[in-house]
């Protein structure tokens, strides 16, 4: 079932909202998006390789600020570890 354009028209007409004037007060400028990040994304994948960037598992933090502090070393601790022999 169908409106008619005349119908859609006439209560265009009628709206009051329709008379009213739109304001702009920002625009929304597009940078890329996440296909401006893929580049790193794909670097920091490399760079951790098939080690996972934190590990899997429950883990209780006492404050914020430790949790962050964790995150921030298994987020960059090294790949491998080499073996000294």
């Amino acid at each position: 079932m169908g409106y008619s354009k005349a119908l859609m028209a006439d209560s265009r007409a009628r709206d009051p909202r329709a008379e009213l004037s739109t304001k702009v007060v920002g625009r929304r400028v597009w940078r890329g998006g996440l296909e401006a990040t893929a580049a790193l994304l794909d670097l920091s994948l490399a760079l951790r390789g098939d080690k996972p960037f934190v590990p899997k598992g429950v883990y209780r933090f006492s404050s914020f600020e430790e949790s962050d502090a964790w995150l921030l070393r298994m987020m960059t601790r090294p790949a491998k570890l080499a073996r000294r022999g």
